[in-house]
């Protein structure tokens, strides 16, 4: 009975120190959010690293590849799994005005997700960069099943405990440069190249 006792202490002992991080800090697993990689779970000390970023964006792709296996891609869920709290507010109250037809605007169509490929995609290589104030930036480079090339570049800010996407960048693709760029002027009503519209139904994005 004695050494089942050590034997039990000694395991909790372990499980213990398995939950620290390496600051000696327990883990809180709520703010681990969906940052996994390799189906280990990431610390709290491990998050603020290039590993942890693209450890995120492979997540964010095996959902793209998981949605299109399952009958479609839902952008709209994506974004809001993925998607900083301030890219997520502008959309929502974008939106809000396009549903009230004070606004038009058609979005990208996905492109920021899957930029004019196929599903299901792989990631052939990332390349990014820790920023300051909890900020990373990241260029990613897809292929899908045929063969088909596209590439992403995207802001990310690291909250409640995940990397989440903030902004997309491509000059040839957004006007004003970037998908929250875009949004921003649109909502403002200088969506059309900079051009101030006078009537709110030709603030309309092209």
């Amino acid at each position: 009975m004695k050494k089942l006792l050590i034997v039990l202490v000694a395991a909790l002992t372990i499980a213990a120190c398995g939950n620290k991080t390496k600051g000696g800090e327990a883990v809180d697993s709520t703010r681990v959010d969906s940052l996994m990689t390799d189906s280990v779970v990431l610390g709290l000390g491990d998050l603020w690293s290039i590993e942890a970023v693209e450890a995120q964006i492979r997540v964010c792709f095996d959902e793209v590849n998981r949605m299109s296996a399952d009958g479609g891609i839902d952008i709209n869920r994506l974004d809001s799994m993925f998607c900083s709290k301030d890219f997520l507010e502008l959309q929502s109250r974008l939106y809000a005005k396009v549903h009230e037809s004070q606004v038009m605007f058609d979005g990208d169509e996905g492109h920021h997700w899957v930029p004019g490929i196929g599903t299901p995609v792989t990631i052939d290589s990332i390349k990014s960069e820790l920023l300051t104030g909890d900020q990373a930036q990241a260029q990613v480079w897809l292929k899908d099943k045929r063969g088909n090339e596209g590439h992403l570049e995207m802001n990310l800010y690291l909250e409640d405990g995940a990397w989440k996407v903030h902004n997309w960048i491509d000059t040839d693709v957004y006007p004003f440069g970037t998908l929250f760029n875009w949004m921003q002027k649109v909502l403002d009503g200088n969506g059309n190249d900079g051009e101030e519209k006078e009537s709110d139904l030709n603030n309309y994005a092209e």
